[in-house]
């Protein structure tokens, strides 16, 4: 107690002296003990209360944290306070980062659902609705479209608000317009849908990193991060399947004008996981690391100690962090307010530049720049070959059907079949042949794809499993950069290798191989952006990074579509150079071990 009125005496001293005037000063004893000086001239009435400014209120608690820590650190050296990384470290590994993990790669099933549905229903819908080349390849971009309008909009807005109401919002929407799209009668209607579909179901394309990662310790983070990528090939491997089983159901229901089939029906099937994920996840907690970023460390350490909790089986008092500390505490008058509808667009503006001109600073702008087009570099590679080759495949296995003796290669292919497209009665052609390339030219309608291209696919997504457990396992044994360098060389010269190939076999086995890399770097590349920024900024990096990503796909899709009346040769060798170029720019990655 002598003490205490000791400091408190010496304070108002010094504010007596030249405290006061010098309360402008960076250096944070001078500030404290400006404030300290403010709260005993308010008690003795020589200051009025009007004067003590909410700002001043951070820096009380601030340094209220900071004597409790000194009380806990002297209390028989009893632990008690602790920053986030050491209180999640604390936490444990075990029952519930098991399950929320599950939860996390239930989304990004969801996610990959959506984003390869439209392989498996256009064929269907091309005869039903009548769809030219043209409106087929804008169903695609519609989709990609939606999602990059919205990534800077989400990312601002989970930073602002949270994690988990974006994703629960965003998850729910996009369930809705999954099975109301199935309704579609034209193609205006189809297009509207799935460009929602693309902009509501990017929200959890990217802020399922953040928040999965927000859950771990670093130890931890990079590894969860990685196998998240599992759950991606998963859905690729579940989707055909249940394109195999539904599409060619014969379903054809008519009611008020309206036809209801196959494909309509797989397109609302798709839609009843996301629903009940999204019911799962309002069951999980926000992201403490979120809520400790701002100012809610009362939250955040109740959410830990349920974490706590549930890995231990222990009791959540024995948790042995009292007070977490915030690195990132923002001022009060920040924490429990409320705005008016009048003020929620400006306010929404208002972070939108605050986030923008953080991620322009130095050196964060330096790993932005560099993350992006690193991103944008393998999803062109990505979507460039990836929806490309189920056609590739139909191609090939349409020519050996015809002539089993010869030998073909890849451009010699598409101009053979071009020139076939424009002379062959339609009589004479392999009653499957449908065309997915945007300038391909349609002789016969089918409903149907060939099943090989369902046995490809499902070949070529459960060797793709491989690369996702391999980098998971590897995440804390050898360098950051190391997997996405080696993963983006090797993608860009299976991508050049593809112009050698001559056989069905050979192009099933160069696509694993293509496959397996590109999918293994698109993963390991988003783990590693999460690491780098801070938490303030995680998701709208995470986010920006995703709408290059998704730009890069469609760049690819036109570049495929405008190129290929040109030469074969230079989309090929395009998309086989910019996946090497993204290789060598992955080496200036900061460089970290476990």
């Amino acid at each position: 107690m002598m003490q205490q009125m000791h400091f408190v005496f010496s304070t108002i001293g010094k504010v007596n002296g030249k405290i006061i005037s010098s309360s402008r000063s960076s250096k944070s004893s001078v500030c404290e003990n400006n404030i300290f000086a403010k709260i005993m001239l308010v008690a003795a009435g020589n200051v009025p209360r009007s004067r003590f400014i909410l700002k001043d209120m951070s820096v009380v608690t601030n340094l209220w944290i900071r004597s409790k820590s000194r009380t806990f650190k002297n209390n028989g050296g009893k632990e008690g306070t602790a920053d986030f990384e050491k209180a999640i470290k604390l936490c444990g590994y075990g029952k519930f980062h098991y399950g929320f993990l599950l939860l996390c790669g239930a989304m990004f099933i969801c996610v990959g659902f959506q984003n390869g549905i439209n392989a498996y229903i256009l064929p269907s819908a091309e005869c039903d609705l009548g769809l030219t080349s043209e409106q087929k390849g804008l169903l695609n971009v519609a989709f990609l479209l939606g999602g990059v309008i919205s990534s800077l909009f989400w990312g601002v807005l989970a930073d602002a608000y949270g994690r988990k109401h974006i994703l629960l919002f965003t998850l729910l929407s996009d369930s809705i317009l999954s099975i109301g799209g199935s309704f579609s009668q034209s193609f205006k209607v189809l297009l509207i849908f799935r460009a929602l579909s693309g902009f509501f179901i990017g929200a959890p394309g990217s802020l399922i990193y953040t928040y999965l990662g927000e859950f771990h310790a670093a130890k931890q983070k990079l590894k969860a991060l990685c196998y998240i990528g599992f759950f991606w090939t998963v859905s690729w491997l579940i989707l055909p399947g249940l394109a195999w089983i539904i599409t060619p159901l014969p379903i054809s229901l008519q009611f008020n004008g309206m036809l209801y089939n196959s494909w309509r029906l797989f397109l609302a099937v798709i839609g009843v996981p996301t629903l009940i994920v999204t019911l799962i996840t309002s069951r999980y907690p926000e992201s403490p690391k979120f809520l400790a970023s701002q100012g809610k460390t009362d939250e955040a350490l109740a959410i830990l100690r349920k974490i706590y909790a549930t890995n231990t089986g222990r009791n959540e008092d024995e948790y042995p962090v009292k007070v977490l500390l915030s690195d990132d505490m923002m001022n009060i008058n920040n924490r429990n307010r409320s705005f008016s509808a009048s003020t929620v667009l400006m306010e929404l503006l208002k972070n939108i530049w605050q986030q923008v001109r953080l991620l322009a600073s130095l050196p964060l702008l330096k790993y932005a720049l560099l993350s992006w087009t690193i991103y944008f570099a393998n999803m062109f590679g990505y979507y460039g070959f990836g929806l490309w080759l189920p056609e590739l495949f139909n191609r090939f296995e349409n020519y050996h059907n015809l002539y089993p003796n010869r030998t073909v290669t890849v451009c010699k292919l598409i101009r053979e079949h071009d020139l076939q497209a424009a002379v062959t009665p339609a009589q004479d052609l392999p009653v499957n042949s449908t065309n997915i390339l945007i300038n391909s030219t349609s002789v016969v309608c089918s409903s149907n794809l060939d099943e090989m291209v369902f046995v490809n696919s499902l070949t070529i997504n459960a060797f793709c499993l491989l690369g996702n457990l391999a980098s998971g396992y590897l995440a804390n044994r050898v360098g950051r950069r190391t997997i996405p360098v080696t993963t983006m060389l090797l993608a860009g010269i299976f991508g050049f290798v593809i112009y050698f190939v001559n056989s069905s076999m050979q192009i099933l086995i160069v696509s694993c191989m293509f496959s397996l890399m590109i999918v293994t770097a698109n993963f390991v590349i988003s783990c590693v952006v999460v690491d780098i920024f801070p938490t303030n900024v995680g998701a709208v990096a995470i986010c920006m990074m995703t709408c290059f990503g998704r730009i890069g796909a469609i760049a690819s899709n036109l570049a495929f579509g405008m190129l290929l009346d040109i030469s074969c040769e230079v989309p090929i060798f395009l998309v086989g150079g910019i996946v090497i170029f993204g290789g060598f720019l992955a080496l200036i990655l900061p460089e970290r071990k476990g």
